[in-house]
């Protein structure tokens, strides 16, 4: 009995174990279903692939070159006529009229000289004012002579009250009564030509006179000073004609700065009047000029391969101050409303350039023309509409035709 009783306990123990592992087997097979069993295709298996959509926005071709400031107009004075500094009314930073007196030369002995020259007109005028009666006593002369000899004909004629000799005495006081006129006549003309010679030597010492004083050719502000009372000043001649060699003043205008830059050769083609252009002057804290492209040479200096470009900016505060550097930034080219994606959007192999884009779920190619590449963003011409969604980056895109998940990128406006 007990050992029966053993070995059905024994027996039973196995049945229940096995039935035990039989349902825990088939309870993990219901758990754990077969591999062969999961959709590869199934949505939240797929690669995710970030996409965009084509934006228009405004691109240009932009260059930034180094520039420098400089006055609108710039005059160095020199002095005229020859003497010692009388006075100097002006010192630098000084602001001026356009005629304004800066400095006066004293120029004693010219002022001798013209007092001479007018005494000389005068009395140059004077003896064209006796000409000019002689000339009309002459004249009148002439008309008493031709009157009498008309007279004694009409009584010579046919009456014999007058000889031929008296009436050959009659006309020869006639003939030299003409030549008296022509003398007078000479003499009047000589005496009129003499008044202009004076007259033109005291206008000449006049405009002498007036180089005496050294006047503002144009409204400015005084940028040199390099004279004083009682230097001795000399006239400039065509070999004094530089700053170290004689000029009073240098006088700038600076109520208009030019910013002068160069363009390189290659983007010359681009350039235009009118183009946009930053200007920040160095050390300068605050917002940047904004002006546009005034003026350029129309050549290329042959040793730099750059053209001379020049930008007008007001400068009616006087912030900006001519010598200083600036960095300039033009915008040439402009397009507005143009197509563009992220320039990592676009990769380029032999075949050209091309986008990836998703049709049907799948990475297919596009092959795409490009223009212009401003602000992290390049210009599509061809080949791409905004409703073509573009994946954003070309690197590490999956083969082409493999099945993705797309996903909306976010882009900085």
């Amino acid at each position: 009995m007990n050992f029966m009783s053993r070995t059905g306990i024994k027996t039973l123990t196995v049945v229940i174990g096995v039935g035990a592992a039989g349902i825990f087997a088939d309870w993990h097979l219901a758990a754990s279903p077969s591999p062969s069993l999961v959709s590869p295709w199934k949505p939240d298996n797929l690669p995710r692939v970030e996409v965009l959509r084509p934006r228009r926005v405004t691109v240009a071709q932009r260059l930034q070159t180094n520039a420098s400031l400089e006055a609108f107009e710039e005059a160095d004075l020199f002095a005229k006529v020859s003497g010692y500094l009388s006075d100097v009314r002006v010192d630098i930073g000084d602001h001026v009229k356009a005629g304004q007196v800066l400095a006066v030369i004293d120029v004693p002995e010219m002022v001798q000289e013209l007092a001479e020259a007018k005494a000389q007109l005068e009395s140059r005028r004077s003896s064209l004012e006796s000409a000019r009666h002689q000339l009309d006593h002459n004249k009148a002369d002439v008309a008493l002579q031709n009157a009498l000899a008309k007279d004694r004909e009409q009584l010579g004629e046919g009456r014999g009250f007058l000889s031929d000799r008296t009436l050959d005495q009659v006309h020869a006081n006639a003939e030299i009564a003409k030549a008296d006129l022509g003398v007078a006549e000479a003499n009047r003309a000589l005496a009129a030509n003499q008044v202009d010679v004076a007259a033109a030597t005291v206008e000449k010492i006049k405009t002498l006179l007036a180089y005496t004083q050294i006047v503002a050719p144009f409204d400015g502000v005084v940028a040199r000073r390099r004279v004083n009372r009682g230097d001795l000043v000399q006239a400039a001649t065509a070999t004094r004609t530089t700053p170290s060699a004689g000029s009073l003043f240098t006088l700038q205008r600076i109520d208009t700065i030019r910013v002068f830059c160069d363009v390189p050769e290659n983007d010359v083609p681009h350039l235009r009047i009118g183009d946009p252009a930053i200007v920040k002057p160095s050390g300068f804290d605050g917002k940047p000029f904004i002006g546009k492209v005034t003026r350029f040479s129309l050549r290329l200096d042959p040793e730099t391969r750059n053209m001379r470009t020049e930008i007008d900016l007001p400068n009616p505060n006087e912030q900006l101050y001519p010598g200083a550097y600036a960095q300039v930034s033009l915008e040439m080219n402009r397009r507005p409303d143009a197509l563009t994606v992220p320039t990592g959007a676009v990769g380029s192999d032999g075949e050209g350039n091309f986008v990836y884009t998703i049709t049907d779920n799948r990475i297919t190619r596009l092959a795409v023309k490009t223009g212009l590449t401003d602000n992290g963003r390049i210009e599509v011409t061809a080949g791409l509409s905004e409703q073509t969604p573009v994946v954003a980056s070309t690197k590490g895109v999956p083969p082409l035709t493999t099945a993705v998940q797309p996903q909306t990128a976010r882009e900085s406006s």
